[in-house]
């Protein structure tokens, strides 16, 4: 017998789209299972969203990936033309 298990269809959010919700997990409390109902994203994904937005706010630009608030976007920019 074969077991066939099917997988989850990805689902690619925007920039936007991820910080929309990491400010609604960061300011209005909602928490990841209720942003992962709304959105269809992953566990993996949401917590990832939510850590990288406050380490953004906080002045962290990510090493690797697009950052997500415009003044972090603005640093990679800028790095990036050095």
């Amino acid at each position: 017998m074969t077991s066939t298990t099917q997988r989850k269809e990805r689902i690619n959010f925007t920039i936007e789209q991820k910080l929309d919700y990491a400010k609604l997990m960061a300011h209005e409390n909602y928490s990841n299972k209720k942003i992962i109902a709304i959105s269809g994203a992953g566990s993996s994904a949401v917590t990832r969203w939510r850590r990288q937005y406050l380490a953004e706010i906080n002045g962290n630009t990510p090493k690797s990936g697009k950052a997500m608030t415009p003044e972090q976007q603005e640093i990679q920019l800028l790095k990036k033309q050095l």
